[in-house]
């Protein structure tokens, strides 16, 4: 799906959400007029309050949705991680600057490192994703410790393939508009009134077919990533960031829960700066075959419609299928290397050179 049809399902999707508020506060008015209009209600201020108060807790979980959506978009989208900036970083600025010139796309405007075991983009996106905004990166500790500098390259490239494919664009407009929608199923869900429970019940649908339709989309993206990274870094190398990353995350889960934190009751912790980095001693006495191991004993999660990535060895088998490393790659198309019009005026008021396709010689 390109990202013109991105850009209109989303709209639509956001409008639906709109829409169902919309009708619902339409018979709520109608139901107060008729209600207020009759001699009985009219007869009793009783009555009439009753059914004012009626209608507005029935409005408010819907008013309090729509206005979710402004809301969540003045929060910073993306997890909370500690800024690094090039001269603090300039060896891991420089591989992050190499992994978006051979992305053919824009460096990220600020690098954040995080705790956990992922790595992922945001863009704050204008008007609903039509204009560009600032871009950040955000890279965990555990991916910089247990993996060598090529398979964080794949990395990299896999994230920065979400950029080249516009998929950060729209990503903003799509998680502001679920959280609306999750956020009015939620307050429904906080009255125990059967009429609550009704209204709910139509966000729960809409919700339902909302991340059907998402996370379906979702998970193109990140098999369009995968490939991304294969082309630019190699197969193998790409292969092995998916199956390394998979065993870090096993491994710091076992770190966490049996070390890390394993003083919580006493009030003990690590030093400071190993509870993350004490991670490092763990990879060191314990091989690749026992990581692998260790991986291999947690139970994998069952694939549902409404997972954002698809299974790991889904993955891996059409990454393996591509083919092999070296020349056999083709090189990127024209319309993938070229600099997209809405970046024109960043490249012109910075030092960054916009890349362009390589000629054959």
């Amino acid at each position: 799906m390109t990202a013109s049809l991105r850009a209109v399902r989303a709209l639509m999707l956001l409008g639906g959400f709109y829409l169902i508020g919309a009708v619902l506060l339409t018979a709520l008015l109608a139901t107060d007029w008729l209600l207020l209009s009759s001699t009985l209600v009219n007869r009793s201020p009783y009555l009439i309050l009753s059914v004012v108060f009626a209608s507005a807790m029935l409005a408010v979980p819907v008013l309090r949705g729509m206005f979710a959506f402004l809301l969540a978009g003045r929060r910073r989208s993306g997890p909370e991680g500690l800024p690094v900036t090039p001269e603090t970083q300039p060896k891991l600025w420089a591989e992050v600057r190499e992994a978006s010139r051979k992305a053919c796309t824009v460096e990220p405007d600020a690098l954040f490192l995080t705790g956990d075991v992922n790595a992922a983009v945001t863009e704050r996106a204008r008007l609903l994703g039509l204009l560009p905004g600032p871009r950040s990166l955000y890279l965990g500790v555990p991916l910089l410790t247990g993996l060598t500098t090529p398979e964080l390259r794949a990395v990299l490239a896999h994230e920065f393939g979400h950029f080249s494919n516009q998929d950060t664009r729209l990503a903003g407009v799509t998680m502001r508009c679920r959280a609306a929608v999750l956020h009015t199923v939620d307050a429904f869900r906080a009255h125990d009134s059967r009429a609550h429970a009704v209204i709910g019940n139509l966000y729960v649908h809409y919700a339902r077919f909302f991340l059907r339709a998402t996370q379906s989309s979702a998970r193109q993206q990140e098999l369009a990533a995968d490939r991304a990274a294969a082309r630019h870094i190699g197969r193998d190398t790409t292969a092995s960031a998916l199956r390394r990353t998979h065993d870090l995350g096993a491994a710091h889960d076992h770190y966490i829960d049996a070390y890390a934190t394993l003083g919580v009751p006493a009030h003990a912790l690590p030093p400071v700066g190993e509870f993350h980095g004490g991670f490092r001693h763990l990879l060191a006495a314990r091989s690749p075959e026992e990581l692998t191991e260790l991986a291999g004993s947690r139970e994998a999660p069952r694939p549902t419609p409404y997972d954002s990535h698809p299974p790991m060895s889904e993955r891996l088998a059409r990454i393996e299928a591509l083919p092999s490393d070296g020349t056999t790659h083709d090189p990127p198309r024209p319309r993938q290397c070229r600099c997209f019009m809405t970046h024109t005026a960043r490249w012109r008021t910075s030092s960054r050179t916009p890349c362009r396709p390589q000629r054959k010689a």
